[in-house]
């Protein structure tokens, strides 16, 4: 998945049928492996993609789809043709956001799956190296609202895990606290820094989330997919909060500004 999220380019539209090929050479290039096991191991990640679904529901009806709906394998040419599901189309883009602001190098040694995922989140937060979170809310995102019930557990088993093995194989140094309510822990700190930059300002007192940038409207992103149909809105919104993240004065019309900066973005 990641081999194939890398090859999104936000400005340019999705390869035809959403088909993605991922070479041997370029796998065992990026991942820790020998070429030899390079295909093996190809083979055997498309097969379990295969039968892998998502499943999603906005309130009002529940809905589950395929992640792939074909797989070719090359065997004289040593490499695996993915067809991404047409209903997760939408989704390639935000999974590309997520995934584009680190080099798939950075993770390519993590073995935990969770140290994957947390390294996603951390990087959501480069610009303050701060990310605070609601302990449910990381539970569910990491698929674990049943389990762990015990704090210390989810301490032993996942965090402290997740943690070390960022610090010893991605260029990232991670501290992190839990934040009580009373005697239990309510939400979870990460502090993090890549090496050789300065470590982020200690925080003081009780530290509420990072702001979220608010959401475009409806009739936004109509307008933009109508002036824009081949690029991603989303794609475009995340470098416009960049940037707006570096002016002095906050935009008093998001929407607006928005569309603004949107002409230029488009343009190159």
């Amino acid at each position: 998945m990641l081999c194939c999220v890398a090859q999104l380019d936000g400005r340019k539209p999705l390869p035809k049928d959403n088909l993605f090929t991922v070479s041997v050479a370029d796998y065992a290039g990026t991942f820790p492996i020998d070429e030899k096991n390079a295909y093996r191991d190809l083979e055997d990640a498309a097969k379990a993609l295969y039968q892998r679904d998502i499943r999603t529901y906005d309130g009002k009806a529940r809905e589950r789809f395929r992640w792939v709906y074909h797989v070719k394998y090359h065997d004289g040419d040593g490499k695996v043709t993915l067809g991404f599901s047409p209903t997760l189309a939408p989704y390639l883009s935000l999974l590309h956001e997520r995934f584009t602001s680190y080099q798939l190098e950075q993770i390519a040694d993590l073995r935990l799956a969770y140290a994957i995922r947390l390294f996603e989140f951390l990087m959501q937060y480069k610009s303050t190296g701060r990310f605070v979170v609601k302990l449910e809310d990381f539970k569910a995102w990491l698929e674990l609202e049943k389990q762990y019930r015990r704090f210390s557990n989810l301490k032993a088993r996942v965090i402290d895990p997740a943690v070390q093995e960022l610090r010893e194989k991605s260029r990232i140094n991670v501290e992190w606290k839990p934040i009580r309510r009373g005697r239990s822990v309510d939400r979870l700190e990460f502090a993090f820094r890549f090496a050789g930059t300065k470590a982020p300002p200690e925080s003081t007192g009780d530290l509420a989330a990072p702001a979220e940038t608010p959401p475009l409207k409806p009739a936004t992103v109509e307008r933009f997919r109508t002036l824009y149909p081949l690029l991603d809105p989303q794609a475009c919104k995340t470098d416009f909060d960049g940037w707006a993240a570096g002016r002095k004065r906050p935009a008093r019309d998001y929407d607006k500004a928005f569309l603004g900066f949107a002409k230029k973005w488009a343009a190159g």
